[in-house]
């Protein structure tokens, strides 16, 4: 007997007309392309009281959409339930008997994270398989012909609230490579693990599967492959090479920007790849929406998957992460002194690992443990770019209200004259453009949804080109951001300098410019 509740027809056709609404409400704000991807196949289940229970397709769906979209179905929801007071999610059953009759209709979602292990006779011939065992010695010698980096495997990457989401899809993946994500684009700002990940998913993918192919690869070598091989006549080498893999791992594919013939090669490249279900694995250091001149093609191609964005890691998982390294390089820096790197260094990981290299360098040379003073001397040029560099939202918005007349708060507001509604995207475009926060962490700033932050991106971008007043604001507001900001950060840093001045005085003789090598991004991995 089954035990789903017994709702009344009335009830499951109110339930849908109210899903119908608030699906109209969301493409019109999130945009068709963002909807049919993520909130298609869900549906209002019940209403407890004042609560909306809806039905996720699958434990990721219901994660991303709580954590990126769960302001706007609520918004939306409010406007026809005015007492909604909020919204949880469940995941569907496998079985497709507790689903609607139009999502019965689809291909039933099966979430890779969830294991499933009904014992049917088809589902047992499909999971049996022979997994080749492979030493370390040999795995490393198959990882690095793929183009591999020892050091960058899942043991070594510390998991944060930034990375949860992504560090399960990569495992996800690397287990069931062509019939989970395909094909699952990482994008974020540098130095923030998009390219530990790509590695760690080869690294476990080949120790899964040691006589699979695999190829990791930035665009600007598939580039330069290509090249080479127009220019030898072997382009069949060339294609044989990237369209027989079984897992393709690309970085940096913001690179095939503005690239005509290389994107019409790759465009090729992925889709023989996708026929033949195998794994294609992207990172970028923005959406595939803001590459710049990205053939349509290709950008729906890779918001196909799973899409998904590596933000900046807190505080805590800061720490771990040059914990981690500390001990990984053996290195004798206390915790005390890891959390006051932490504190004073806001930059992404690399800056992070840079000064822990710095640190440890000092200290070492020293004969006792080093002061805050000595300290806040040894990274006064690593803490001081980054301030000056970084702008935060709040600032953003009060430059721009300040050029439109307007009080900052109505950019966090609702409403949405002509006037307002342009300075609301300037403001969008230039925190994009000027920090390194993640889209939700912007959006957030404005009370909206990541995906209001995009569409402000892509509307200013494509004004920018056409609008000589619109383009002479946006610099003008940007110049005064940078101008401010440097002034401030400049005299932030003098003072820090002056108060150790006699640190610098006994290290320079030792250290002179060297300490400054490993702050570089081209040093580390």
């Amino acid at each position: 007997m089954s035990d789903a509740p017994q709702d009344s027809t009335p009830s499951k056709n109110l339930h849908g007309d109210l899903w119908q609404k608030v699906s109209k409400d969301l493409r019109e704000e999130l945009g068709s392309a963002t909807f049919d991807l993520w909130l298609s196949k869900f549906w209002i289940k019940e209403i407890l009281h004042t609560e909306v229970v809806l039905m996720a397709p699958g434990s990721m769906y219901a994660i991303w959409v709580e954590e990126n979209f769960e302001n706007a179905i609520l918004d939306s929801l409010r406007k026809h339930i005015p007492n909604c007071s909020g919204v949880c999610f469940e995941v569907v059953s496998t079985t497709p008997n507790q689903s609607p009759a139009d999502f019965e209709k689809e291909e039933t979602f099966v979430d890779p994270l969830v294991d499933v292990s009904t014992p049917t006779a088809s589902s047992s011939s499909k999971k049996r398989a022979v997994h080749e065992t492979i030493d370390e010695d040999e795995l490393l010698k198959r990882g690095r012909s793929a183009g591999l980096v020892e050091i960058h495997r899942f043991e070594n990457f510390v998991v944060g609230d930034n990375s949860q989401l992504a560090s399960a899809a990569a495992k996800a993946v690397s287990e069931k490579p062509g019939s989970t994500y395909q094909p699952l684009f990482f994008h974020s700002a540098c130095g923030l693990g998009k390219t530990h990940l790509l590695h760690a998913i080869g690294w476990e993918s080949l120790r899964l599967r040691p006589k699979s192919k695999i190829i990791f690869v930035t665009a600007e070598k598939f580039a330069n492959d290509y090249i080479d091989a127009i220019q030898k006549n072997n382009l069949s080498k060339f294609r044989n090479k990237y369209r027989k893999a079984d897992l393709l791992l690309i970085d940096d594919v913001q690179f095939l920007g503005r690239k005509e013939g290389l994107q019409r090669e790759f465009f090729h490249t992925f889709n023989s790849l996708s026929d033949s279900r195998k794994q294609i694995v992207l990172a970028s250091d923005c959406p595939a929406s803001e590459i710049n001149e990205l053939e349509d093609r290709l950008v729906s191609r890779f918001q196909w998957g799973l899409s998904v964005e590596l933000h900046r890691p807190g505080f805590e998982t800061r720490a771990a992460i040059l914990r981690r390294k500390r001990d990984d390089w053996a290195m004798d820096v206390s915790d005390d002194l890891i959390n006051l790197i932490v504190e004073r260094v806001q930059g992404n990981v690399r800056l992070l690992e840079g000064a822990l290299i710095r640190v440890a360098m000092v200290a070492a040379m020293s004969d006792s443990t080093l002061t805050i003073p000595e300290l806040e001397e040894t990274l006064a040029d690593i803490a001081g770019n980054e301030e000056i560099s970084q702008v935060g939202v709040r600032e953003v918005q009060e430059a721009v209200a300040e050029h439109y007349d307007l009080e900052p708060e109505i950019l966090r507001g609702k409403k949405r004259t002509a006037r307002v509604a342009e300075a609301r995207q300037v403001a969008m475009y230039l925190s994009r453009e000027l920090t390194e926060l993640s889209l939700v962490e912007i959006a957030s700033g404005f009370g909206k949804d990541h995906g209001t932050v995009i569409y402000a991106v892509k509307k200013i971008k494509s004004r920018l080109s056409s609008s000589n007043s619109l383009r002479s604001s946006v610099e003008l507001i940007r110049r005064r951001l940078v101008r401010d900001r440097a002034g401030s950060g400049a005299a932030r840093q003098g003072a820090s300098r002056a108060s150790g001045a006699s640190l610098r005085k006994s290290t320079e003789p030792q250290f002179g410019d060297d300490l400054r090598f490993s702050s570089d991004s081209e040093t580390l991995a």
